[in-house]
Order: C-alpha cells, then sequence, then structure tokens
C-alpha cells in the first residue's frame, strides 16, 4: 500500500509540473504570436555579451548535433572490418567493482554481470572498508555462487577482498593488482549492467589502436521527477560522446561504465588515489599520452541517480572539484603544439569547458536579465529559440539513436525540456560556487553518498 501511495504521489508530482511547465512554453509562444514586441536599448553591452555566450553554447550544439549521427555509421564500419581482421577474438575480461556501504545495490550489481552474454569473465570485488552489511552479503553471494556446478557457472568467476578504507581509487588499484584479464572494466557497486554491454565492450578492443572505451551510462531510478532530470542530462551528454569519439577528444570515463587495456596501467600507472576523480584523471593521462579512447554506446550500464538535491550537489560538486584539480595537473595539455596531443581537444574542447563553467557562473544573471527584458518588451525571442534548440536534439536523438528512446513520452517532454533544465542549472551553480571556494580553502571532498534504494536488474 505504501508503495502505491509513493508512486501515486510521484505521478500526481509529475502532472502537476508538467502542467506548469507546458503553461508556461505555451504562454510564450503565444505571447511571441500575438503580442507586438517593443524597443529596449538599455544595457547594451551586457546584451552583446550574453550573445557572445549563446552563440559559442548554440555553435557548439550545432556542430555535435551535426557529427553525433556520423558516430554510427563509422563504429558499424570499423567493427565489420576487425572482426574479418581478427575473427578468434575472445580475451580474459576483469571487472572491477569497488564497494563502500553498497549493502541495497551490490547484489544487483553482481548479478546483472554474471548473467550477462560474456562468459569468459572474472568478477573483482573489492569492498573498501563498508560498515555495513556489504561484507556479509558479497561473501554469502560468492558462496553460493561458487556451490553452483561448472555447466551453469561457464568460465565466470569471484574474486573478493575486504580492505581498509582508503577511497575509490585504492579500492580500484586492489582491484587492478588482483585482475588477470586483457581487458579491465570498471563498474559502479550501484549499476545493473545490460546482458550484452562487457560483450560490446569486448568488440571495440579488436582494434589494437583503441586503448580504452567509455560505456553508455543511463540513470535507473526515473520514477521521481529529479531522477528522470537527470535521466535526461545523461542521455545528451552522452549522446554527444558520439562527436567527441569521432574526433579522439574524450577526456572523461566514468567509474561506472569504463574499459581499459591491461597495458595502460601496466605503463602509465595505477589510478591517482589523490585525486577525488580518480577517472577523470586518468582519462586525461591517456590522453596525454595520446592514446585512442572511444564511445561504447552499446555498452549499456544502468545508474542510480542522486535522489534528493542535496545529494546531488555532493555528486556534483566532487565531480567539478575532481576536474578543476585534473586540470590544473594537466594544464600544459591546453593548446599544446605537442604531436601526441589531439589539437581538437587542446585547442578547443578543454578552453571550451572552462569556458562553460564562466558561463555557468553567470547564467542566473543572464537569466534574470532575459527574463525581466522579456517581460518588459513582450520579446521572447531568445527563449523561443531555447525551445528550439532543445526540442530539435529531442528530435535528432529519435532520428538518430537506439529504438529504447523513440517513445511518446519522451517526444511528450520535448517542448519542457529547457525547463526541467534549470534544475541542473542550479545544481551546477551551487556544486560550482562550493568546488571554487573548497578550492580556494584548501577543503577535503570525500567519496559522496546518499540515501539509496537500489535499481532494478530487469
Amino acid at each position: 500500500m505504501r508503495e502505491i501511495l509513493i508512486k501515486n504521489r510521484g505521478l500526481l508530482t509529475k502532472t502537476i509540473v508538467f502542467t506548469i511547465l507546458y503553461a508556461i512554453t505555451v504562454g510564450m509562444v503565444l505571447a511571441t504570436i500575438f503580442l507586438r514586441p517593443e524597443s529596449f536599448e538599455g544595457y547594451a553591452p551586457l546584451r552583446v555579451v550574453i550573445l557572445i555566450f549563446a552563440t559559442v553554447l548554440l555553435t557548439k550544439y550545432l556542430f555535435y548535433m551535426i557529427v553525433s549521427p556520423w558516430h554510427d555509421v563509422w563504429t558499424a564500419w570499423t567493427k565489420r572490418h576487425w572482426k574479418k581482421v581478427r575473427p578468434e577474438y575472445n580475451p580474459l575480461v576483469s571487472v572491477l567493482v569497488p564497494a563502500w556501504n553498497e549493502e541495497v545495490g551490490i547484489l544487483s550489481t553482481m548479478r546483472s554481470l554474471l548473467k550477462g552474454s560474456y562468459d569468459h569473465l572474472e568478477l573483482i570485488v573489492v569492498n573498501d572498508g563498508s560498515q555495513d552489511r556489504s561484507d556479509e552479503i558479497i561473501r554469502s553471494f560468492k558462496e553460493e555462487f561458487d556451490a553452483q556446478p561448472e555447466v551453469v557457472r561457464g568460465r565466470r568467476r569471484i574474486v573478493y577482498q575486504y580492505q581498509k578504507n582508503g577511497g575509490k581509487g585504492s579500492a580500484l588499484n586492489t582491484a587492478i593488482s588482483l585482475a588477470s584479464g586483457e581487458i579491465l572494466v570498471s563498474v559502479d557497486a550501484d549499476c545493473v549492467v545490460t546482458d550484452t554491454a562487457i560483450e560490446n565492450f569486448v568488440e571495440y578492443f579488436r582494434n589494437p589502436n583503441v586503448m580504452a572505451a567509455v560505456g553508455n551510462v543511463r540513470i535507473g531510478n526515473t520514477k521521481a521527477l529529479l531522477g528522470l532530470v537527470q535521466y535526461l542530462e545523461f542521455l545528451f551528454s552522452f549522446y554527444f560522446k558520439k562527436a567527441d569519439s569521432l574526433m579522439n577528444t574524450i577526456y572523461i570515463i566514468g567509474g561506472a561504465a569504463g574499459a581499459f587495456r591491461r597495458e595502460i596501467f601496466a605503463n602509465l600507472g595505477p589510478y591517482n588515489t589523490k585525486n577525488i576523480t580518480e577517472d577523470i584523471e586518468l582519462s586525461m593521462r591517456i590522453q596525454d599520452e595520446g592514446m585512442r579512447i572511444v564511445y561504447a554506446d552499446d555498452a549499456i550500464v544502468y545508474t542510480e541517480g542522486a535522489s534528493d538535491i542535496n545529494g546531488l550537489v555532493k555528486q556534483r560538486l566532487r565531480w567539478k572539484r575532481g576536474r578543476f584539480e585534473t586540470f590544473r595537473d594537466y594544464a600544459h595539455m591546453f593548446f599544446s603544439l605537442r604531436r601526441r596531443h589531439n589539437k581538437a581537444l587542446t585547442w578547443l574542447l578543454l578552453p571550451l569547458a572552462l569556458f562553460a563553467e564562466v558561463q555557468l557562473f553567470l547564467e542566473f544573471w543572464f537569466l534574470s536579465y532575459l527574463y525581466v527584458i522579456s517581460f518588459l518588451t513582450n520579446d521572447y525571442t531568445s527563449f523561443i529559440s531555447g525551445i528550439v534548440v532543445v526540442s530539435s536534439m529531442f528530435v535528432v536523438q529519435m532520428v538518430f539513436d537506439e529504438k529504447k528512446t523513440r517513445t511518446l513520452s519522451f517526444l511528450f517532454l520535448a517542448p519542457i525540456a529547457w525547463l526541467l533544465f534549470y534544475v541542473m542549472t542550479y545544481v551546477e551553480t551551487r556544486a560550482l560556487v562550493q568546488s571554487v571556494w573548497g578550492f580556494i580553502r584548501k577543503q577535503e571532498v570525500v567519496w559522496q553518498r546518499w540515501q539509496r534504494a537500489g535499481i532494478s536488474e530487469s
């Protein structure tokens, strides 16, 4: 009964919010059609600044929308080519799962990995000093799994180790030391991996030039409004990785779904435990060496998004601090002329990443100005352009992305997504301010947690 009430409450909340957002959107469209705009000459320099920032952002989105669909064509061709060149390719894959107080979701993660289509696999779970029932749960599951006949287990096996708390990077390094695989895949302990994810990861490594791959991470808990907003955010950000993959400009391989050749760790060393976002630092280290990173859009992994605003802010605070620290450590890559460095990354993408943070810091003031001027002049064209751009991104996704996104509910969100994304603007701005302040005061940011409910394995 309680679950039904919670579900109905969530549905009612979404209905009310969507109705309000549609009313705002339709109101702006009608005002643009029927109201005559009035001229306004004040604050011309500010309008120029806003125009510059908006032009840069829209140009980037337009470029990514044009380039991203070609990723599927290129990937299909390269996969066919390397399957002919290396038809027999079935390497041992070591899946690294660092866990800290993950009693809610760890079983779903392990089960989803072990029931997948790729059976030449070892699952390595490192318990990083959990104080909940994680140790008991993992050991019990391992005993049950090991007791199964070999015909059921196949070539799969579980390796488990408990260690004193040392952080996520330390847990991953322990897992690497225990791993025997040619390919190492990192998966967070709150994720559910689709049946073909590991198999699909392996296909990209038939190409010996590919040294790492980032998977397609989706938010699994979308019943709540905040989860839905995170789902949409991830959907767009990972879709645009298709363009980054074509240009070899991927510089973030998230810990939730990343795959690496073993020689990366042999040649470049383990995860940096001093960096709070060890995954971003390793990704930049790989790019610094001029290695190839691709996007595996068919290696889909579902993760549990933050269930409340404060938890989401803590997550983004860690991401931003870690990225700032990484950019500081790899400042030599910005505008680098070294032959091994990808110029599209060092001269365009990395500077644009910092530019976007400046834009985010100013966005509240820009939006306040635009809303006030729009109401005073009856000119809502700037917001209409935003609606068109975001809706166009939805259409591009529906046409070129996988069939799962081609649903009426997804299309229903297109006209109001620009307003839903304000939630993430608020979260990211809070995280940015706290990150900069903490960076100045040298405050430590630790492995964040929020109240988890787990996500389904189905």
